[in-house]
């Protein structure tokens, strides 16, 4: 049984119960056959009554349409909730109370008191072999991850004698995932492709020597190597291949979830991701959330693509304040003994001094470390400065 019952019944039942004994007593004893039939029906509506409220619901189904929803914050979506009845006891004028996370909002909604979940009470009749379904709008209040928390039904007795109250005790597969919604990042021009890699890019000064994109007149300051003999004997002309241009450019993201003003960068980091997807730049994303495994952080390896993208959006969503974290400078001192950083590593969170220090290994190792900084109500990218103080801040 998916639901547990509890009971909640009036003195006048209780009452009624022995005034039917009494009258059944009373005209036994004076052989008054009206006396012993009205307490006899008096007796059997108890008995009724306690029965409808033991097991009116029992074979309740839920189900809803959709297991997971996706959506950027101030989206709107919906999903339909149904029960169906199985059993023969009808459900007159009763009440379904569903406890989700706040992430969300419905009309009608009410805020749970200390608490970031809010309620909606919903009307409900079903009767025997009958489905009951509601149809639920909402809209991506702000980043996260909502779950339905809590399935209640209330069910009145038919006459008004006691009520009963259904908790359902097995979790329901529904879940909002929102994402936040991308703000824009001042300053990602000034991260230039560099050294010799995969990305490619015109103005690189690096050649991939195993891409030939098409051919040129030979000049004399061409190398002999580089002459294209095939195209060359086609033309009768000295061609030289042309290569593709390439550089190396990926992004370490590190992630501080104890951050205060985390929300607005994870808005801005969102922008970032999108961005990367846009131009197919690798990244990797990494999160001080404690994890039972080998690497005791949370890892996104590097990749690009739409998929990898819909992993990081999703990977950010579920992050939340009440994660158990490891100290921000004993992970980031990790991924610099453990891990081959991008020449470019972007971090998501205010910096302490001893963090600073960390980072000063990786500018010897050439790479290059941006803050994520707001100022304003706006965001940029900071390029992280190990001999200035922290008060001392310009954009780049």
């Amino acid at each position: 049984m998916n639901w547990k019952r509890q009971l909640s019944i009036g003195n006048e039942l209780s009452f009624l119960a022995l005034l039917s004994s009494a009258f059944i007593f009373t005209g036994i004893l004076s052989q008054i056959f009206l006396l012993v039939f009205v307490g006899a029906l008096f007796l059997l509506f108890v008995f009724l009554n306690n029965f409808y409220l033991k097991h009116v619901g029992e074979q309740i189904i839920v189900s809803i349409d959709k297991e997971t929803v996706k959506l950027f914050q101030g989206e709107d979506n919906n999903f339909s909730l149904t029960l169906s009845q199985e059993g023969f006891l009808p459900i007159i004028n009763g009440e379904i109370r569903v406890t989700i996370d706040h992430v969300i909002g419905f009309q009608n909604e009410r805020i749970k008191l200390e608490s970031e979940q809010i309620e909606l009470t919903l009307p409900i009749t079903l009767l025997a072999k009958q489905a009951h379904t509601t149809k639920l709008p909402f809209q991506g209040k702000q980043r996260g991850v909502a779950k339905i928390r809590g399935l209640e039904l209330r069910i009145p007795h038919l006459f008004g004698f006691g009520e009963a109250y259904l908790q359902y005790t097995k979790p329901v597969d529904y879940e909002t995932i929102i994402y936040p919604s991308p703000q824009t990042v001042g300053g990602i021009e000034k991260i230039v492709p560099k050294n010799q890699g995969e990305y490619p890019i015109q103005s690189s000064y690096f050649e991939d020597l195993t891409s030939i994109v098409g051919t040129r007149g030979y000049v004399p300051t061409d190398s002999f190597n580089r002459v294209h003999w095939k195209a060359s004997a086609r033309t009768n002309q000295l061609q030289t291949k042309v290569f593709d241009k390439t550089a190396q450019f990926s992004w370490t993201i590190i992630i501080n979830v104890r951050e205060r003003k985390l929300e607005h960068y994870l808005s801005g980091l969102t922008f970032l991701l999108e961005l990367a997807t846009l131009k197919n730049i690798p990244f990797e994303v990494f999160v001080n959330v404690r994890r039972a495994q080998k690497t005791p952080y949370i890892h996104l390896p590097l990749g690009s693509g739409k998929e990898h993208l819909a992993k990081a959006l999703e990977l950010i969503a579920r992050l939340s304040k009440h994660s158990v974290t490891i100290p921000y400078h004993h992970m980031i001192h990790a991924i610099d003994r453990q891990q081959k950083l991008s020449p470019y590593v972007i971090m998501v969170g205010e910096m302490k001094e001893d963090e600073q220090l960390i980072l000063k290994s990786f500018g010897r190792k050439g790479v290059d470390c941006f803050n994520v900084i707001e100022d304003e109500e706006s965001i940029y990218l900071q390029k992280a400065s190990f001999t200035m103080r922290r008060e001392d801040s310009h954009a780049i």
